[in-house]
């Protein structure tokens, strides 16, 4: 079934799904979709600041555990960024928010320290990446296909 419902006075939004029409409306399903939008953004995360675009593996058994690996990646970085306190700056036109891809990246970074190095304050650097909100910009997809990544780019 295809949904469409205004957005603006005069955008509209169409959603594709497999709900049964008879027992829910338009405006349940637009619900169902807001309710929706933080997984999609958490896969966007996963995605793109965590480089799931690519996968290093063919075989499905350890893409599989790519993804299981990148997903508790993700999870130890939501863990640490959401007791980060965001300090808004007096006087500024912006209200500030995390640049998560730049907290993922200061998480990895963390994990991948040897242990004879002090650890740094990791809630203190990602503190210190923050981002204007800056409601109504939009920028246009840029998709382009991509295939696996190969480890066996050499000719034997």
């Amino acid at each position: 079934m295809i949904v469409r419902f205004p957005i603006s006075q005069d955008s509209y939004e169409c959603i594709i799904t497999n709900l049964p029409q008879e027992k829910f409306s338009s405006g349940e399903i637009k619900q169902l979709y807001a309710k929706r939008w933080g997984i999609e953004t958490s896969f966007r995360e996963l995605k793109y600041a965590l480089g799931l675009t690519r996968f290093h593996a063919k075989k499905p058994e350890y893409i599989v555990q790519e993804i299981w690996s990148r997903m508790t990646l993700y999870n130890f970085c939501e863990i640490i960024a959401t007791n980060v306190v965001v300090k808004q700056k007096v006087g500024c036109k912006y209200i500030y928010q995390l640049n998560y891809t730049r907290a993922m990246r200061i998480c990895c970074h963390f994990l991948s320290i040897k242990e004879e190095k002090a650890p740094p304050d990791v809630e203190y650097l990602i503190g210190h990446e923050l981002l204007p909100v800056r409601s109504g910009r939009t920028d246009p997809r840029k998709v382009k296909p991509q295939s696996a990544i190969s480890f066996l780019y050499r000719a034997a």
